[in-house]
């Protein structure tokens, strides 16, 4: 590829999102992202027990199980690669675009997706949990000191999708990664956090939950929670380079 580099980068870039957004995919990320909070709902029993908590609480449930959003975005950043490789698309965007670019770019991609996705999520996950709440509740969650937890939620996905997008590069098949980020998480990861948070807060997972304050005993506090997540990343970047110089496309 050639020319002006911010304009390489911009068209790598709108070329990666367009071919995310313009396709079916991206309706079946959409149900995820209000899907997944309703499973880890059930499975904490919410909100059957929201006329049990004060406003307070329900409105930090909410948040906290809109936080599981960034499972589907680490899906969703690591979709980005995996599409590729399932499709046998990867080699030419290499050959095209250079392989430090397309990495670099999709990892941007990545970062935007999951944003998107997480924004979708919270949206699709909210119009749907409203109608099983007390409207005094509704009207709660949509205060100020509500979105105060939005911050949080926003950084954990972020970091979730650019953890997809190593991992992606890393396994390159698209189901077995799938299985990485979503399966694991949602079937492994969750029941170790909610049982034993002294070690699920250490996981890819708990780091996330620590990040956006979820109401576990024993997590991390956000600080220390963005270091093990920004230590998963690092850890798994050196894979990314490790795994990129031995293979071929």
């Amino acid at each position: 590829m050639t020319g002006h580099p911010n304009s390489n980068w911009a068209c790598g870039l709108g070329a990666e999102l367009l071919r995310h957004f313009s396709g079916y995919s991206v309706l079946g990320i959409l149900a995820f992202s209000a899907l997944v909070p309703w499973f880890v709902a059930n499975f904490l029993g919410w909100p059957d027990t929201a006329d049990q908590l004060s406003a307070t609480e329900n409105i930090k449930a909410f948040w906290a199980l809109a936080t599981s959003i960034a499972i589907v975005a680490t899906f969703a950043g690591s979709y980005l690669v995996t599409r590729e490789s399932y499709y046998g698309t990867l080699r030419r965007s290499v050959v095209m675009s250079g392989l430090v670019h397309l990495v670099a770019v999709k990892y941007a991609a990545a970062l935007v997706v999951g944003l998107a996705t997480l924004a979708a999520g919270i949206l699709a996950w909210g119009a749907s949990v409203a109608f099983t709440l007390p409207p005094e509740l509704r009207v709660e969650l949509l205060t100020p000191e509500s979105w105060r937890a939005l911050p949080g939620v926003v950084l954990s996905s972020a970091v979730g999708s650019l953890w997809g997008c190593s991992l992606g590069w890393i396994i390159r098949h698209y189901y077995a990664t799938t299985i990485v980020t979503m399966l694991i998480p949602l079937a492994i990861e969750l029941p170790v956090l909610a049982n034993d948070p002294e070690i699920g807060r250490w996981l890819p997972s708990g780091a996330l939950a620590g990040i956006a304050s979820l109401p576990f005993e024993g997590l991390l506090q956000p600080g220390p929670a963005f270091l093990v997540s920004l230590a998963w990343l690092l850890a798994a970047s050196a894979g990314v380079v490790g795994v990129l110089k031995r293979k071929e496309f």
